[in-house]
């Protein structure tokens, strides 16, 4: 093992970072100032999360105007770019911490459709049929039960209402371990031991992928689970570099290669039977 441990450290050194944007932001979380972390974090979610609106409304605006669920809306940068869009927003996460920081942006923002809930990761704790339209955008791949969230949001939605998605990248593509700036080295987590990931990653060598919030979530996997969904699928794409798009097609291959999933689903008018 202390090979392996070895060769995986030395493995990160072939590769540069690729996303600066993501080295600023663990600096900052490292250090002491953890404000100075959440304002940088909610800058980078508010320009991500309004070209991500946009994307969404290139595919359809039919969702916008009404009430609104932001789910693991982390501090709220996504959130007030919905808010800009629907009649009200709410924003649900775990931490505490981060729930707190979002609310204050509201009166610095002028925003006032904007609500945010702290919950315990349990079931979510809103009434049935209360949205029109719930944004879960880089969440379900840590979450430790997709398919049981994914029947949650169905409870949650009025009927027609909207379930837009996207996560990545997934668990086989090069960063799938979601750790660009610790270890950039491509498919680390599937050509070393998991001990010795984590302890080049300066995690205890014994813990799961679980236990740092990573769910190997695959395309194929997701994928799986809508369908046997009572979901309507109304658009879904995978995003793959041009260089690589011959793979697109190619099971278990493409897997490698797709660094984002994105849906638009709906929820029918009418009734359909249970999950099967």
């Amino acid at each position: 093992m202390v090979f392996f441990d070895y060769a995986c450290r030395k493995y990160q050194n072939l590769f540069r970072v690729s996303h600066p944007e993501g080295e600023v932001l663990a600096t900052l979380h490292a250090g002491d100032d953890y404000q100075a972390f959440l304002k940088s974090y909610f800058d980078h979610e508010y320009r991500k999360g309004g070209e991500m609106v946009e994307r969404f409304l290139s595919i359809s605006k039919d969702w916008v105007g009404g009430r609104g669920l932001d789910f693991g809306c982390g501090v709220g940068g996504l959130t007030y770019r919905l808010a800009e869009h629907c009649s009200h927003v709410v924003g649900i996460d775990l931490e505490a911490e981060k729930m707190d920081f979002a609310r204050r942006q509201a009166d610095q923002l002028g925003v006032k459709n904007v609500e945010f809930i702290q919950y315990d990761g349990g079931n979510v704790p809103l009434a049935d049929a209360s949205f029109d339209v719930i944004f879960c955008v880089d969440v379900v791949e840590h979450l430790p039960n997709p398919e049981r969230f994914v029947t949650d949001f169905y409870r949650l939605l009025k009927p027609g209402g909207w379930f837009l998605l996207s996560f990545g990248p997934p668990w086989y593509h090069p960063h799938g371990k979601h750790m660009w700036v610790k270890l950039p080295g491509w498919w680390s987590h599937l050509l070393f031991p998991r001990s010795s990931v984590m302890k080049a990653a300066g995690h205890p060598a014994g813990s799961s992928w679980g236990d740092i919030g990573i769910q190997r979530l695959s395309v194929g996997k997701m994928e799986r689970i809508l369908k046997r969904s009572r979901f309507e699928t109304l658009h879904q794409e995978v995003k793959i570099k041009k260089a690589f798009s011959p793979f697109k097609r190619v099971p278990l291959l493409r897997e490698l290669f797709i660094s984002e999933m994105v849906g638009v689903y709906r929820k029918p008018e009418r009734f359909v039977s249970p999950m099967r």
